[in-house]
């Protein structure tokens, strides 16, 4: 039988369906941004590319309030509820409402706290564009679709629609000055992918905006606060950095960073999707040799590819950068083993400690990171000083530290593994 036949006949709304779609959905986000990541360092130059990562960085900040913690708190809830139509829309307005009140704060603090440090009008604009960027993300009501188990129904065309974002960038930007754009049409492919899967959510899922009461909403908070101390802390490790090294170093020095990250946030991006689809599936069956086998036959190969980068650095990144890329091959080379040490952390994390009864430890794991990372940088301030290269060793550190926590309280609970098989 030939794949496509395979791919006809296969289970619907299956675990490996929504593994392949969630695959498909966040990868092509991460690539699009990839591929026209060395477009962007050739057109508007590594000043200008450590701007639009500065800002990138704090627009994460952004991301991290209006997500609040929603992605995991309800996903899980539509996953035990998912033929419940009144509750699916319950949940669905108050996660809504909450996340409207927040992207409101972020506007604020934009405004209020940080515009008048910005550098003109240009990079206001920058900043803009990236919060309507994220908030247009943020307000996917993708924790419906993945508790659902049926990312395959929106996946084709909101990729299509990223894909324009991308093309667009390709075809409109021509100078430095033009680097605003790159956050526009981001933003453009945020905001017609959020009106395409409402419009399908509402007329093919049967799920719809709701009256919800204060209090309703107010619950929902409280459920997904644990979460969100979780995504603090990650956003703290992940974003803080190119933060701060534009303050210390620049925009240049920014750049390079940036690039690196990239190629490392690529790599995360290709692993998150196996964590993202075992999270609803481990919380309602608890087959913990799922999580073995993802680690016995996935594992090796996300070495193995993290190896070959490792030793190719080089030449892959003058491909991709053109000459510039060979300032950025240290700090990737040092970033690597952040990517070796994501895929245990993530299935590791919510989806085994989580079906184990012991999620607050995947969110206090993370919490242990950031109090890593922040002892970093006080460590580096005080002796070689914080830059490029402490910074980018700090990466894998922290990432090496959340998966050991991780690891170490699934063996003191080993037993729970059994009971659960």
């Amino acid at each position: 039988m030939g794949l496509k036949k395979k791919w006809e006949n296969r289970q619907r709304h299956s675990l490996v369906e929504n593994t392949i779609m969630l695959y498909i959905l966040q990868f092509s986000t991460m690539a699009l941004g990839f591929f026209t990541q060395g477009f962007q360092v050739r057109v508007l130059g590594m000043e200008k590319v450590g701007a639009l990562g500065a800002a990138a960085y704090a627009a994460n900040f952004f991301q991290m309030a209006v997500d609040f913690g929603f992605i995991l708190s309800a996903t899980a809830k539509i996953s035990q509820h998912r033929d419940d139509k009144a509750y699916l829309s319950k949940t669905l307005s108050c996660v809504v409402a909450a996340k409207t009140v927040f992207m409101a704060g972020c506007f604020l603090v934009l405004f209020a706290f940080i515009a008048p440090y910005l550098d003109g009008e240009g990079e206001l604009m920058v900043y803009l564009f990236y919060l309507l960027s994220v908030c247009m993300a943020s307000f996917l009501p993708d924790f419906m679709y993945r508790g659902l188990e049926q990312m395959a129904t929106i996946t084709v065309r909101a990729v299509s629609i990223k894909i324009f974002a991308a093309v667009m960038i390709f075809v409109f930007i021509r100078q430095p000055q033009d680097y605003y754009m790159v956050p526009l049409f981001t933003a453009l492919g945020n905001g017609l992918a959020l009106i395409f899967v409402y419009w399908h959510l509402f007329t093919k899922v049967g799920v719809k905006f709701c009256r919800v009461k204060l209090r309703d909403v107010w619950e929902e908070v409280k459920e997904s606060s644990q979460f969100f101390l979780s995504k603090l802390a990650a956003s703290i490790n992940t974003s803080l950095s190119g933060v701060v090294l534009k303050s210390v170093a620049g925009d240049a020095v920014t750049g390079l960073y940036t690039n690196a990250d990239k190629v490392i946030s690529v790599a995360k991006g290709g692993m998150g999707p196996i964590a993202d689809s075992l999270y609803p599936h481990m919380m309602k069956h608890k087959n913990f040799n799922i999580i073995k086998k993802a680690l016995l036959y996935i594992y090796p190969i996300i070495i193995l590819g993290c190896a070959v980068v490792f030793v190719f650095a080089e030449p892959l990144l003058v491909i991709w950068l053109g000459p510039e890329g060979k300032d950025v091959v240290l700090p990737l080379r040092l970033m690597i083993p952040a990517a070796v040490f994501t895929f245990p952390g993530y299935v590791l994390g919510h989806p085994t400690l989580g079906a184990m009864g012991l999620m607050k430890y995947a969110n206090i794991s993370v919490v242990f990171g950031t109090g890593v990372f922040l002892l970093g940088i006080a460590i580096a301030h005080f002796t070689v000083g914080i830059g490029l290269v402490s910074l980018s060793i700090l990466a894998s550190v922290t990432e090496f530290s959340v998966t050991a926590f991780r690891v170490v309280v699934i063996l003191k609970n080993r037993d729970l593994l059994k009971n659960g098989a």
